[in-house]
């Protein structure tokens, strides 16, 4: 492990992803999940760890980020 605070994305597209791979870039451990698992899945190439559920992603990080696509997605994934 880096040292560095675990973090945390539900939801892996246009906005997500991109910064999920920023945090990869600069050493901090990521875990990823997306509803669509073949979006989440190309961040495993950046050193992601993709996870099957919102909570399995959210397990032991200190930050979380939603980048979901409204309130009524947020509320299904919480």
């Amino acid at each position: 492990m880096s040292g560095k605070t675990k973090v945390a994305f539900l939801g892996t597209g246009l906005m997500g992803a991109p910064m999920a791979r920023r945090l990869l870039g600069a050493g901090f451990p990521v875990t990823v999940w997306n509803r669509d698992a073949a979006k989440a899945k190309p961040l495993a190439a950046d050193g992601a760890e993709i996870a099957a559920s919102p909570a399995d992603a959210v397990a032991g990080a200190a930050v979380v980020f939603t980048m979901l696509t409204n309130g009524q997605a947020v509320s299904e994934v919480l």
